[in-house]
């Protein structure tokens, strides 16, 4: 028993992340940046959910189009995100580019994503001066 539980617990676990990446909102972003920078953002597709309060954030980075998906997911379904998009963009903005402007200025795409709640516009180079 303690074989199969082994063997399903990584399945289980990596089909939440699947699920989230299959359902990522749309976006047209289109972006490229150098190799090593690649290889890093890579990782954090992997790297554990980070756990708060009431909710929890990972990362989802699409190689592809070089955008970075930063996902807010409430712990409860019961539970709302009670900001709007408008209100919170130039919070979001500010410390995303805290965070991440060297990489932005690199030609990354960082959004964030509140799970049923809204998505912010893509933050690109330019965006962080």
């Amino acid at each position: 028993m303690k074989h199969w539980a082994v063997l399903v617990l990584p399945l289980v676990l990596g089909g939440c992340q699947n699920s989230l990446v299959n359902s990522l909102p749309a976006s047209d972003y289109q972006g490229k940046v150098p190799d090593g920078l690649n290889q890093k953002l890579l990782v954090l597709n992997d790297a554990p959910i980070q756990s708060s309060r009431g909710a929890t954030t990972h990362f989802i980075y699409e190689e592809d189009k070089a955008l970075l998906t930063i996902v807010e997911k409430l712990r409860s379904n019961r539970w709302y995100w009670n900001m709007n998009k408008s209100e919170v963009a130039d919070d979001i903005r500010f410390h995303t580019c805290n965070q991440y402007g060297e990489a932005i200025n690199q030609g990354l795409g960082v959004r964030t994503w509140f799970v049923n709640g809204f998505v912010t516009d893509v933050i690109s180079a330019g965006d962080c001066n």
